[in-house]
């Protein structure tokens, strides 16, 4: 089986790390591609196809609520929010409605150290249900 190409748009450098560090470590799945913003990533799709994207929700120059907003025009990927935000707050329940699959709750806050102890394999189950591996 190929390994199946994760995105991961964050504002914050160590969530990027911690992330990737997560998916790095399972032998099904690969970085493709990572993003400090939604305009960022946007742009990046245009010369990669992930299979997944891990979203932030809360982030400069484009949320992540407007990511999904323009993600259909380009891209077919799945989505993981993976955010700070109460799980059933406006924003949270706004991503839903525009086609995220998934939300895991950041431990910590924005920037949670913590996040591949308490959620790391979360993460991993999360993303094989949504890829169906």
């Amino acid at each position: 089986m190929a390994k199946k190409q994760i995105m991961i748009v964050d504002d914050s450098p160590i969530m990027r790390v911690i992330l990737g560090n997560i998916i790095s470590e399972d032998a099904n799945l690969t970085i493709a591609e990572y993003a400090s913003d939604g305009q960022e990533a946007l742009s990046k799709l245009t010369n990669i196809k992930p299979d997944l994207i891990i979203l932030d929700l809360e982030m400069p120059n484009m949320d992540g609520v407007t990511f999904l907003q323009n993600l259909k025009a380009k891209s077919n990927a799945k989505v993981i929010v993976v955010t700070g935000a109460e799980l059933n707050s406006p924003k949270i329940n706004q991503a839903k409605m525009l086609g995220a699959n998934g939300v895991i709750n950041k431990p910590s806050g924005v920037v949670s150290p913590d996040l591949k102890a308490k959620k790391g394999e979360e993460i991993k189950r999360t993303i094989y249900h949504i890829l169906g591996i």
